[in-house]
């Protein structure tokens, strides 16, 4: 479990596209969080750039499209919710978090990124279309999330 990140290019000779897959470990919670704001910013009138919402909040251009690509292990924290929900106009902390707890804690999801970062769309029934697909998905373990914890704060 040394990696916490990695890249995948499959080529695909007859469509000529490149499917660009990530494996990541990260929260459930952090997950759900980068989808929430994506979707938030997509259903903003007017629509909320990633640029957008990266100055709104008094950061560089570049960050919201860092956390939402997830090439990187750039993540919203607790300080970003609080820019976040002004920002965006929001009326409460619950607009941003989901109704029950989450179960899990640490899971490792392989992602195939399938469509462009910064453009949100929404499907026949509203829904948000994500930009990946979930390829697979495991929760750690408690070793395994200790490990990972551990080697996190060694590195600081």
């Amino acid at each position: 479990m040394d990696v916490n990140l990695y890249y995948i290019f499959t080529f695909l000779p007859l469509k000529m596209s490149i499917k660009k897959e990530v494996v990541i470990i990260i929260s459930e919670l952090e997950l759900y969080l980068i989808d929430k704001v994506r979707e938030l910013r997509g259903r903003a009138t007017p629509y909320v750039s990633q640029v957008e919402l990266s100055l709104r909040m008094e950061y560089a251009e570049g960050y919201v499209g860092k956390v939402e690509n997830f090439s990187s292990n750039s993540k919203y924290n607790v300080r970003n919710l609080n820019l976040i929900a002004n920002a965006l106009k929001l009326k409460s902390y619950s607009d941003l978090l989901p109704v029950e707890v989450l179960k899990n804690d640490l899971i490792e999801v392989r992602l195939e990124l399938t469509r462009n970062n910064d453009k949100v769309e929404f499907d026949e029934n509203d829904i948000v279309i994500k930009n990946y697909k979930i390829k697979g998905k495991r929760i750690l373990t408690s070793d395994e999330i200790k490990e990972y914890n551990n080697r996190r704060r060694s590195k600081k």
